[in-house]
Parts: structure tokens; C-alpha cells; sequence
């Protein structure tokens, strides 16, 4: 993953890939009037809830209450599971030529190589566990301890990149017009959340991006392909697209020594597009909708990982048009 911000060149491509002619023959986009919209600023998420429950494929958890979290804090009963699925075992690249995740024994300088946005932030390089723990020489998660060591279902020792895109709407046929956003079933999990997935090696993010979104709310049939493209072409370009989040991800996957890292886009579709954008699940989607945004919504209340927050961002930019949920609702 580079740097020099990340969106500027890597977007060029779907842009230019754009015809000005419109997608009815007569709309015609204005790239050269609209400016890029800067990124919203990114703070690390808070709590360090999620990373420690439990996890539909992973063991049970060592304890860890909220005062335990930090390194800093004295915990000498501290005996964190050790665990990594079989499906990581087997993709081993130094065994399986065609394996995505890391080696068992962590490579120090593979791992400082990677980037991690959340140690970026606290000002320094990665840390790693000291002789007599447990997981010593291994990377240590830069938020806290998780309960568990190892990587569990991460294929990295350290961050594993992630992008997720945060595709919004205003809804036309809804009172209000409220903001809706793409959300995707999981299929591990059954929790609903942003249509996003692991940045592959060499992978520009935007690439990420877009091919998430296609793989995971784009599964239509061969005859609507073509149509789908264009829609996503001009939904990803350059001057349509804002980072709202870039750092650690509060998710029930992470570890001790393996966590999970994000950069979160935004982007919104106009009437027109939205109308004509139809989501089909696939890939690891169970199910794929248009949901609204809002207190209300039980759903939205219950995204995965840290995704409400994200779009919680993305909703102060388009003001609520609902009011918040009456005490004491669910």
C-alpha cells in the first residue's frame, strides 16, 4: 500500500474509463467543474469492544475486561488462547505457492515493511512481545490485548489491509428522502455490514474498492453485466469519492498478534444513478440492501465491527433526516 494520498492517481483509471456521454445518451458528467472532495479527518476508534467477544469460528477467549485492555496495565494472570484456523495453515505461502497469508514463524522485517495505520498514529513502529510471553518476537495489536494470540482467521502477522466502501443514497420514495447505505450480509457471521475485503498484495486501494463493491453487492446476470460496469465506473471516480476513515478496526477477528487495518471511502450516488445501481449478493455476501441510516434502524444499530461509526461520519455530512429513537426502543 502506498503513500502519497492514495486516491489521487489510483482513481485516474476508472475516471478516464467514464465517457462524458451519459448513461441515457443525453447526461453528460462535469469532471472538469467538480473539485475532489479532501478527506475527512480520522481518529482511532475508542473501544476495544468487539475484538474481544466471541467469534462464530474461533475458540473461546481469555477474559479481558475494558481496565485489562491496555499493555500497560499489570494483568500476570493473563493466558491468552493460542489459535490459527486451518484455512490459514493451509495457505502458508512458503508451502502453497498460490498461499495469501504469512509464514508460522513471523519475519520481523516482513512485517515493519507493512505499513499500520493506527502505530502511524501513535508515532512509532511496531512493537512486538518480549522474550518470556507467550507470544513473544510476534507483533503486538497496537489497541490491546484480544484473549486470543496467533492470528486466528487473519492470513497476516501484524495489520491486514482492508477497504471499505461506504456507497450512500438519498431514497426518493421514503418520507424525508432518507440516506441509505449498501450493506452486505456476511456469510460467517450473519451480521450486516459495508460491502469492503482485504487489499491484495501490490493492490491499489481504489482497485479494492470497486472490486469489493462489484463482487459483493454486484453478482448480476451476464446479460446486465455490461450495464453494471458503467454504473460503477461513474459511482468510483475520482471526483465522486471521500476518505472518512483510515486505521484499526474494532473486529471480533483480531488477535493479540494479528488485527485488522482500514481505509473507508464514501461515495454517493444522485438520483439517477441510485435508481438504476440493482444489488445482487454475491461472493461472500449471504444478502445485499439498501439500508437506512438511523437510530431507528436495528440493523444499522447492529453493523459489523466498527462500521456504524464510519457511516455515522458520512451522515453528519448529509444532516439526519430522521430524529433519534424514542428511550427505551429497540
Amino acid at each position: 500500500m502506498r503513500w502519497r494520498c492514495p486516491f489521487e492517481r489510483c482513481f485516474m483509471s476508472a475516471s478516464a474509463s467514464v465517457s462524458d456521454q451519459g448513461l441515457d445518451g443525453s447526461r453528460r458528467m462535469s469532471h472538469n467543474v467538480r473539485k475532489i472532495p479532501k478527506p475527512m479527518p480520522s481518529k482511532c476508534p475508542v473501544t476495544h469492544v468487539r475484538s474481544r467477544l466471541d467469534h462464530p469460528k474461533y475458540p473461546k477467549r481469555w477474559p479481558v475486561r475494558d481496565d485489562q485492555v491496555p499493555w500497560s496495565a499489570s494483568f500476570d494472570d493473563y493466558k491468552p488462547v493460542e489459535f490459527v484456523s486451518d484455512t490459514v495453515r493451509s495457505n502458508d505461502c512458503s508451502i502453497n505457492p498460490h498461499g495469501w497469508a504469512d509464514p508460522a514463524a513471523p519475519d520481523r522485517s516482513v512485517i515493519e515493511a507493512r505499513t499500520s495505520y493506527e502505530y502511524s498514529k501513535q508515532g512509532c513502529g511496531y512493537q512486538f512481545a518480549a522474550a518470556g510471553q507467550p507470544d513473544c518476537g510476534r507483533p503486538r495489536n497496537p489497541v490491546g490485548r484480544t484473549g486470543i494470540i496467533n492470528r486466528g482467521a487473519l492470513g497476516k502477522w501484524g495489520a491486514n489491509h482492508a477497504a471499505d466502501p461506504i456507497v450512500t443514497r438519498r431514497n426518493p420514495h421514503k418520507s424525508g428522502r432518507p440516506l441509505e447505505v449498501v450493506v452486505i450480509k456476511r456469510r460467517d457471521t450473519g451480521e450486516w455490514a459495508i460491502p469492503g475485503g482485504m487489499v491484495d498484495a501490490g493492490e491499489l486501494v481504489s482497485a479494492t474498492l470497486r472490486r469489493e463493491f462489484t463482487e459483493e453487492a454486484g453478482n448480476v446476470p451476464p446479460a446486465q453485466r455490461s450495464k453494471f460496469e458503467r454504473l460503477a465506473a461513474e459511482l468510483f471516480r475520482s471526483d465522486n469519492g471521500r476518505e472518512v476513515y483510515r486505521g484499526y478496526v474494532d473486529d471480533p477477528r483480531n488477535t493479540d498478534n494479528a488485527w485488522m487495518e482500514t481505509v473507508a471511502m464514501h461515495f454517493h450516488c444522485d438520483a439517477e444513478l441510485a435508481s438504476l445501481l440493482e444489488l445482487h449478493a454475491g461472493d461472500d455476501a449471504a444478502e445485499v440492501q439498501w439500508l437506512e441510516v438511523g437510530e431507528h434502524v436495528k440493523e444499522y444499530r447492529n453493523l459489523y465491527a466498527n462500521h456504524k461509526e464510519f457511516v455515522d461520519k458520512v451522515a453528519i455530512t448529509h444532516a439526519s433526516s430522521r430524529p433519534p429513537p424514542p428511550p427505551g426502543t429497540t
